[in-house]
């Protein structure tokens, strides 16, 4: 939210894009200019951080009868992380991550249970304490999925989450949100780009979310506000029979004391990732910060491995691996 051959990528070919992709997210940048790449990305192609991931691994277009149950699992590490927090309360630092991801389809795509669980342990721990969960988000709801032509489809969703240290008594953040996403795939439109990408594809989504109920999820990273729209987009593009991939992702929050529209928090998310069958590996940098207001800004390196399923038998080659992004 995260190369794809199944030769590894050199090792300083990798090293060199996050160090250049971290100088670049360190430059101060103004909220007006957030706002009009936020516009930007929304007017071309087509969601933070999210802990939870999109459905159907944002399938186009999918079943409209039937039952199964699909879903990823993903196990990640945190190899550099000097501020992104291990708790709700921005307390420790995280290490590692355990996230199932599951979608239960009760008429196909056109009504699902997607249920996202996270797990993350404390990196500030010692000996056996660093495997002990310090936070457990749960985040579950219903969604909808229609097409609205060969490249788009429409997602539409409510969820709820609750974000809960597991270690020790401490500040729990939930809310319940609406969303609507906007998948598209450019290959329907662009058949070129197959033998351009030589046999990969361009993906993504837009997205635009309301939080009807929101008592505690912060607007920002030192968890000052609270949320209330959410501005998405993220952008896949695949190569190499979809083995190789360049994914982006920048989700943004507005703070409804504040100002309503403008975004109060931007997270950025670039990532690199291989992939062979069922199994992915993900490099991910990502970096939150505000925008309207100087604060606390959170930033980590996460490596994860990514095992999707289907209980229903489908074709590795005819699902879309999900993008999987580190927490916030």
């Amino acid at each position: 939210m995260t190369l794809h051959a199944r030769r590894a990528l050199p090792i300083k070919v990798c090293c060199g894009l996050f160090y250049q992709l971290y100088l670049l997210a360190k430059q101060r940048v103004r909220a007006h200019f957030w706002v009009g790449l936020i516009l930007g990305l929304a007017s071309t192609n087509a969601y933070g951080l999210d802990k939870q991931r999109g459905s159907h691994t944002n399938e186009v277009a999918g079943e409209d009868t039937g039952f199964d149950v699909s879903g990823t699992v993903l196990v990640g590490l945190a190899t550099y992380n000097p501020s992104y927090a291990a708790r709700p309360d921005n307390s420790g630092l995280a290490l590692g991550r355990l996230a199932p991801h599951l979608d239960i389809d009760l008429i196909g795509e056109r009504l699902s249970i997607p249920i996202d669980v996270n797990v993350f342990t404390d990196r500030k721990q010692h000996g056996l304490a660093l495997l002990r969960p310090s936070e457990i988000d749960v985040i579950t709801g219903f969604t909808t999925t229609w097409p609205l032509g060969s490249p788009t489809a429409l997602e539409l969703g409510v969820r709820g989450e609750r974000d809960m240290p597991a270690d020790r008594k401490g500040l729990t953040q939930s809310y319940a949100d609406t969303r609507a996403n906007l998948l598209f795939d450019a290959a329907p439109t662009w058949p070129q780009l197959a033998s351009a990408l030589r046999g990969g594809d361009v993906t993504g989504r837009m997205t635009l979310g309301w939080f009807a109920y929101n008592p505690s999820y912060a607007a920002r990273p030192d968890l000052s506000g609270l949320a209330l729209l959410r501005y998405g987009a993220h952008v896949e593009v695949s190569l190499w029979n979809r083995h190789a991939a360049f994914a982006f992702d920048i989700v943004s929050f507005t703070d409804r004391s504040r100002n309503a529209l403008v975004p109060s928090e931007v997270d950025l998310t670039p990532e690199l990732i291989a992939r062979d069958g069922s199994f992915e590996l993900h490099f991910a940098y990502e970096r939150d910060m505000p925008v309207d207001r100087g604060g606390l800004v959170q930033q980590l390196i996460l490596v994860h491995g990514v095992w999707s399923f289907d209980l229903g038998g489908k074709s590795r080659e005819n699902l879309r691996h999900e993008e999987v992004k580190a927490p916030r």
